[in-house]
């Protein structure tokens, strides 16, 4: 399962998807891990913006057993892929279940619902929801960390023209990547701070992050519609720095 986030986190989804279904034939309990790899890539294809592949492993899940730490990391992929309405039901559900976790309260359940509101173009509310995570955004959990509290934050950011805040948000996941690192998000906030940079004007460093991104995603599959996408964001920096000499 570690080898398909490893694979995922370069880009290579299709060696990500091969090694999930290798999974439960490695594992002592293969049904436990079995939905484990589902809830993981549903969450990994949803942040790469395979929709349709999200689709697919998060109604597999939601025909098992699920803890609450696979819940949320589902009810998470649910809301990135734009099915707010299970994803609202899910965190709604734990919520219920565990009033007093801080964990859940205080970082899984508004993480979701800022997610939510991300995909209803509504980024004040989601800053709005994340306020009180920012003293746990450094957190381990036991469903989705990664710091992704402060991954939204900066997507919220960003959707607002608000440059040097979203900068500051990501900047988190680079100064942290031992939290991240492994994880999508960790290539993904590279290009997420040359978006970042490119509103505050800086041209200079966001071209850096854009390389630095394409260099760890230089094999990804090619018809990842995000790959392609910083791809041509790129090449937009370059012939603005060529017309300016």
């Amino acid at each position: 399962m570690f080898h398909e986030q490893s694979e995922a986190q370069q880009g290579h989804f299709d060696s990500a998807d091969r090694l999930r279904l290798q999974v439960p034939k490695l594992s002592s309990d293969p049904d436990d891990m079995s939905t484990l790899a589902l809830v993981l890539s549903a969450l990994l294809n949803a942040e790469a913006g395979r929709a349709i592949q999200a689709h697919k492993t998060q109604d597999q899940a939601l025909q098992t057993k699920l803890d609450r730490s696979k819940k949320m990391m589902l009810a998470l992929s649910l809301a990135r892929s734009g099915r707010t309405e299970e994803a609202e039901r899910l965190a709604d559900e734990v919520s219920r279940e565990a009033p007093l976790n801080t964990t859940v309260q205080k970082y899984l359940v508004p993480t979701v619902r800022a997610a939510v509101k991300l995909q209803q173009h509504d980024p004040t509310a989601a800053v709005d929801l994340l306020r009180e995570t920012v003293q746990y955004d450094l957190a381990f959990t036991r469903s989705f960390d990664y710091l992704y509290p402060a991954y939204i934050r900066g997507l919220a950011y960003l959707e607002l023209g608000d440059g040097r805040a979203a900068a500051a948000e990501f900047q988190k996941l680079i100064d942290n990547p031992g939290l991240c690192g492994e994880f999508i998000t960790g290539p993904l906030t590279r290009l997420q701070l040359g978006r970042a940079e490119r509103l505050m004007g800086d041209n200079a460093s966001a071209r850096e992050s854009y390389e630095e991104f394409l260099t760890i995603w230089k094999d990804a599959d090619p018809d990842l519609s995000i790959y392609r996408q910083a791809k041509a964001e790129y090449s937009q920096l370059i012939n603005m720095g060529n017309q300016t000499r």
